[in-house]
């Protein structure tokens, strides 16, 4: 059995589970093509590789290619850790080889680590040298954790608290309010286990419902963080819990934050069977236009070309990068 640990600024006790590795992929194709479009804030780029259904989403497993590897940047680890509450999550990381700042290297967590983390690849990291990422998932084989991350990544839809999700009444939602502290306390404190990490400069990012908990955070702890990157939030999912946090959030903050979303110009809801819309999503760019006009916040987009909804995890992850070596 794991002894229980006690990390720095956290009174919690928490267990850590064995280091696994899992498995080889095959390599990802990562050549893209950009072009600048008129639109201020607007980049479009080329998609290449095909996304994945809902119902590939919920078998898909990882190979996790990336740790059979030589990459020349960073140094990789996983491990599972279970909570003093007894909830199990596994944490990939990939941590520069060079000597840290003297502030500490800044450092980038991505929700849906398993995903992360098996479409991450050596020229992907090489974008970012100076960069820790850290890739927040569940100890599964599979790439995506639905019922967990469904619970997790998403608001109440009235009250609290997780409840029975109305459109599948066999998995829970909202928890997303149980899963913040968790984020921010012992999920952190182990990732950061060992680093030197400068405080000013985390970011949080996140795909679908990833997206979801990272505005989510965004409005109910601003400070917890210094950049934000939802890619493709699902408002549609959530419009009136995430309006209303919008409207309750308290943007008197420490220090302005910057926040970069990106989206698909073609994506859909994942039960439409109906051929994909042309364009963004418009709840999500009047989200940017609003969130633009707070003070505090510097607000930036990128609308992905040809990219459905299952495409732009991928999709953005290289312009991410790009933009969280400087966040």
């Amino acid at each position: 059995m794991p002894q229980p640990i006690t990390t720095p600024g956290n009174h919690h006790a928490l267990s850590l589970m064995s280091v696994e590795k899992r498995g080889t992929m095959l390599p990802v194709a990562l050549a893209r093509r950009s072009v600048l479009t008129g639109l201020p804030l607007l980049i479009m780029s080329t998609v290449t590789k095909p996304s994945l259904t809902y119902a590939q989403m919920r078998v898909a497993e990882t190979t996790l290619d990336i740790f059979t590897q030589d990459v020349p940047t960073h140094r990789l680890d996983n491990r599972a850790v279970t909570l003093s509450n007894g909830r199990s999550f596994r944490i990939f990381r990939a941590i520069p080889k060079t000597a840290a700042p003297p502030a500490g290297f800044p450092i980038l967590y991505l929700l849906d680590g398993n995903a992360i983390f098996d479409d991450l690849t050596v020229e992907l990291l090489a974008r970012a040298p100076g960069l820790i990422v850290i890739g927040l998932g569940y100890d599964t084989p599979r790439k995506f954790a639905m019922a967990e991350r469904t619970l997790d990544y998403t608001p109440p839809r009235t009250g609290e608290g997780p409840q029975p999700d109305p459109l599948r009444p066999e998995r829970r939602i909202g928890g997303a309010f149980e899963f913040l502290p968790l984020l921010t306390g012992d999920l952190r404190s182990l990732s950061e286990e060992g680093l030197v990490v400068d405080p000013s400069r985390r970011a949080l990012g996140g795909h679908s419902f990833g997206g979801l908990m990272t505005l989510i955070t965004l409005y109910r702890q601003p400070d917890a963080f210094s950049a934000y990157a939802p890619i493709s939030p699902s408002l549609w999912w959530a419009m009136e819990p995430m309006e209303r946090l919008e409207r309750l959030a308290d943007w008197n903050l420490k220090s302005s934050k910057r926040l970069f979303i990106s989206l698909g110009d073609k994506e859909q809801r994942s039960n439409d069977k109906g051929p994909p819309p042309t364009g963004p999503a418009t709840e999500t760019m009047d989200l940017i236009r609003r969130l633009s006009s707070v003070p505090q916040l510097s607000v930036s987009s990128r609308v992905l070309e040809g990219h459905v909804h299952g495409a732009t995890l991928l999709g953005a992850l290289p312009h991410i990068l790009d933009w969280a070596r400087t966040a």
